[in-house]
């Protein structure tokens, strides 16, 4: 995970930067596990805060070449990832109650690419999951996430 989400990520991204024009974009697909650390999902929330946090150091790199970085976070994707996952461990229960469709984040990622936004979050329960781990200390909010498991 830490190979693909963290070495190969930054390694794809540093290889097109010489060919990328004005006004191009660059799309990193983090995910609201970027938030703060999980429990049970520990590296794969790491790896994702790696994406979060290189995908805003780069946009500010990159400001002065006008090349726009907006780093996707959605929640829970139905996708077969939780299928896979769940075969050898367990995710909060929260998470099958706020999964969404593929196609709408892909065309949210793709409209906030377009106007340049720093961050593309779908869906209102992730937007309020991001704001509660700004506002509360991720002590209390990793309590809060145990009760819901």
């Amino acid at each position: 995970m830490i190979e693909v989400n963290c070495k190969a990520l930054t390694q794809m991204t540093h290889l097109c930067i010489p060919y990328m024009r004005k006004n191009s974009r660059i799309i990193q697909l983090a995910s609201s596990a970027a938030f703060l650390p999980q429990p049970n999902f520990a590296v794969y929330a790491a790896t994702k805060s790696y994406v979060y946090s290189f995908s805003r150091a780069l946009r500010q790199e990159l400001r002065s070449k006008k090349i726009y970085v907006t780093a996707v976070c959605p929640g829970p994707v139905d996708t077969p990832f939780f299928d896979i996952a769940e075969k050898t461990g367990s995710t909060l229960a929260v998470k099958k109650f706020t999964m969404v469709r593929a196609d709408q984040v892909v065309e949210k990622a793709i409209s906030d690419a377009y106007h340049k936004r720093e961050k593309s979050v779908y869906s209102t329960w992730i937007k309020f999951f991001d704001l509660v781990s700004k506002v509360l200390p991720h002590k209390v909010v990793l309590v809060l996430m145990r009760m819901f498991k």
